[in-house]
């Protein structure tokens, strides 16, 4: 009844108060029940499904495929995740709506982003199989500043989509880490170091976490948080993330 009675409301507040389409230029009304993006535009993200992809990491090779295989980069530095996957590419118009959504309180975008991430969830991952959804944690100086975890919002609308529980205390930012999209690859990785602890082992032990964020890039801060959770008995790490980005994506 409480979902039919949302639904019903936010039909009605469509109708008195049409939201024009997030992304930049387009001048159609939302036509997405509660939702910012239009259908059209929905329709025409740039979805990571192309190609064959890395059965750890996700990365995609712009090539048919007709077997399972592994990207150079994880055979040669396997991270500690055991499957990685993305809804879309971080690129135009996704880029800005993360970076809105992330750093200037656009919270209202979290139901559209979290529509592209239970999809990738739904279609690439066994989801039941999942026993616990973790959003990557931010350090409390950087929590403070910013006001919210975007990762922890998204990690809360798609525990209630899949009918999981979510974690949000468990696994801990120790030290404010400098920021990783100004960082290279090997970089990301020296600065992440020792980086995350998990605080409730209990809570973790024998359980398949799947870990939360906005944008995957190089993969090390997923890797390092994966680590502490293996170390305390999780019984594997998959992640999930609304895009893929590349180092050369951000211009910072």
């Amino acid at each position: 009844m409480a979902a039919l009675l949302s639904r019903f409301f936010s039909r009605a507040a469509d109708i008195l108060w049409p939201r024009t389409c997030a992304v930049e230029g387009c001048p159609r009304v939302s036509d997405r029940p509660g939702r910012h993006i239009c259908s059209t535009c929905f329709a025409s993200l740039p979805f990571h499904e192309a190609g064959g992809a890395c059965s750890v990491c996700g990365a995609l090779v712009m090539a048919e495929t007709h077997h399972s295989f592994v990207c150079e980069t994880c055979r040669l530095d396997p991270p500690a995740f055991e499957f990685a996957r993305s809804a879309v590419f971080y690129r135009e118009p996704v880029d800005r709506m993360i970076m809105a959504f992330k750093y200037r309180k656009s919270t209202w975008l979290c139901e559209d982003l979290v529509d592209l991430l239970e999809g990738a969830v739904r279609a690439k991952l066994a989801f039941h199989d999942i026993d616990v959804i973790m959003p990557v944690p931010l350090h409390q100086n950087r929590l403070r500043e910013r006001g919210y975890n975007q990762s922890a919002i998204l990690a809360r609308s798609l525990a209630k989509r899949i009918n999981r529980r979510v974690d949000e205390t468990s696994l801990v930012r120790t030290r404010d880490t400098e920021h990783q999209a100004r960082l290279s690859g090997d970089e990301r990785r020296k600065n992440l170091k020792g980086a995350f602890a998990v605080t409730s082992p209990s809570l973790v032990r024998g359980r398949l976490v799947l870990l939360v964020d906005d944008i995957m890039t190089s993969g090390a801060t997923l890797s390092h948080c994966t680590r502490p959770l293996l170390d305390a008995g999780a019984a594997g790490v998959w992640c999930a993330t609304v895009a893929r980005a590349t180092l050369t994506s951000f211009a910072w």
